[in-house]
């Protein structure tokens, strides 16, 4: 009998000891093992055109990070390499939500960077509050999904909607000749609905005259009726916000009906446009988050993360985002001085940091402050940064010739 108490007492110890192994966080504010960071991409279904490249571009930033040693934590008095922990959420949200949750309980990762979309945005954040693991979403731009009280989510999109044509208005401010009128037609999208809601406010305190707001649908081909709207109008400005796939035909039959304005300004300027329609899209201004040549904080890094993972940041605006997320994560382990979950939130909280496209600056719920470049399409493709003036790499042509 005392015997097999012995041999009980040993059992039981031995699955105690076990359970701790497997479900605790023995490793976390390990000098000696490397950062987990766990995420999940789209690299597949719908969003897998706008994020496809994202995994190589992640793993080649924590190359690029680990060649100086990594992050330095001040209680090790060295700095610790990052790794990652990368899934594909499929585009799905259900499949994101089993993935971050494999990642807390199995992985065991550090920190959470990442997910991408407000579709996301809902359902994966509440993980973080339930594991006590600090998050820094990249591209979830909806107020909403910060308005909920959670404790342990921040994000990085670019840019939020109060700061989306910020200095494309301040621009217009500076124009010779001043814009007076302007008309939006608009995407039947919660996003760019929002974007014309708050700029069309915005352009009218500006002393800009808004004489029409438009809408149209998904599937749209035909804008004949709308665009005599517009002719009849005759605005100086025409304000597009939309994504890109949805307004192919809109800017090719602006071409076609020779509306002349002073300029074409697209929400969505991107790489992807300019492949459907060429030449169409050249003099249009637009908002990008960030370009190379504009020099900030990390900007010779991050320089280094996309030409080294072939992203090119016309092509993949919300590159940003996902970059900027990982910076975020990495300056505030740095700041917190350990691998610590506590002081990294604490660290991140209505905290300051450095990005190539300016301080990110986040509220009491995490939302940040980030804005966007103003950008030219001007010939052979090229895309000038115009605004603000001291990031500029070329000149604004005003009023833009191709749409005279």
């Amino acid at each position: 009998m005392k015997s097999y108490r012995t041999l009980s007492s040993i059992v039981i110890a031995c699955f105690i000891c076990l359970s701790f192994t497997f479900n605790s966080y023995a490793k976390l504010g390990s000098c000696n093992d490397p950062i987990l960071l766990g995420t999940t991409i789209s690299e597949t279904g719908p969003f897998s055109t706008l994020a496809d490249k994202w995994r190589n571009m992640t793993e080649v930033f924590a190359e690029e990070m680990n060649k100086t040693g990594g992050v330095f934590v001040k209680n090790c008095n060295k700095k610790i390499p990052i790794k990652f922990v990368i899934y594909d959420d499929q585009s799905v949200p259900a499949t994101a939500v089993s993935l971050y949750e494999k990642m807390a309980t199995v992985d065991n990762v550090d920190f959470f960077v990442g997910p991408d979309w407000s579709s996301m945005g809902g359902p994966v954040p509440p993980l973080a509050d339930k594991h006590q693991i600090p998050m820094v979403m990249a591209n979830v731009a909806s107020p909403s999904v910060y308005d909920r009280g959670l404790k342990y989510i921040w994000g990085t999109p670019y840019p939020v909607v109060p700061r989306w044509s910020e200095r494309y208005f301040d621009m217009l401010a500076t124009v010779d000749p001043k814009p007076k009128t302007i008309y939006f037609i608009t995407h039947d999208n919660p996003v760019t609905k929002g974007i014309t809601g708050y700029w069309s406010k915005k352009a009218e305190a500006q002393g800009i005259k808004v004489i029409g707001e438009d809408l149209f649908a998904q599937d749209t081909k035909d804008f004949t009726a709308l665009l005599a709207k517009v002719r009849a109008a005759k605005p100086d400005i025409i304000y597009i916000s939309s994504f890109d796939g949805p307004s192919v035909s809109l800017v090719q039959q602006i071409r076609k009906m020779k509306i002349k304005v002073m300029d074409v300004h697209h929400s969505f300027l991107s790489g992807a446009l300019y492949k459907q329609i060429g030449d169409d899209i050249q003099g249009m201004t637009g908002e990008l988050p960030w370009y190379p040549g504009v020099k900030g904080d990390y900007s010779e890094f991050v320089e280094a993360v996309l030409k080294k993972s072939n992203v090119s940041m016309f092509d993949y605006p919300f590159s940003l985002g996902r970059i900027g997320a990982y910076l975020t994560m990495t300056q505030a382990i740095e700041r917190a001085g350990a691998v610590d979950r506590e002081l990294v939130k604490n660290a991140l909280f209505k905290g300051t940091f450095k990005s190539p496209a300016g301080n990110i600056v986040f509220d009491e719920r995490g939302f940040p402050n980030n804005g966007a470049f103003t950008v030219q399409m001007q010939k052979g493709g090229q895309v000038i940064v115009v605004w603000p003036k001291e990031a500029a790499t070329g000149k604004l042509v005003w009023p833009s010739p191709s749409w005279q």
